[in-house]
């Protein structure tokens, strides 16, 4: 799986939104949560954990992340999955910039023994076109 995402991280923005989608419809397995959906959430039961898994200069740069999210980059979140062994059992959202990647972590997730993954769809830049507070470092 590694080198598909060393692959796709060089295309541009869009053309992997359009390979993804097309590879997600084929998966039936991941679940996603909508912009819309995760605001409400996050103000009455919140998600125990927000995982961002864009890059740290997008993480900490341009509009932000959403307030709470934990920045693990896709690269790296194989390796730090034990950081996560206590949220095996409770809801994950995970999330990058158009809601590709962030299945593929899902995936990932899934395959590691994580029950409750979702991916925020269309991610961090639908969060911020429809407005949704996000934070700077």
């Amino acid at each position: 799986m590694n080198w598909v995402l060393k692959s796709m991280l060089k295309y541009k923005k869009k053309t992997m939104r359009i390979l993804w989608h097309a590879f997600a419809q084929k998966n039936s397995q991941w679940t996603e949560i909508t912009v819309d959906e995760l605001a409400e959430r996050l103000e009455s039961d919140p998600p125990a954990l927000l995982i961002d898994v864009r890059s740290s200069e997008d993480f900490n740069g341009g509009y932000g992340h959403l307030p709470g999210a934990q920045l693990i980059p896709m690269l790296e979140l194989e390796s730090r999955l034990d950081e996560l062994e206590e949220y095996k059992e409770k809801e994950i959202i995970t999330m990058c910039p158009g809601g590709g990647l962030s299945l593929v972590a899902v995936d990932i997730m899934n395959e590691a023994g994580f029950k409750n993954v979702k991916s925020l769809t269309g991610g961090t830049d639908m969060w911020h076109q429809k407005g949704h507070p996000t934070t700077l470092c």
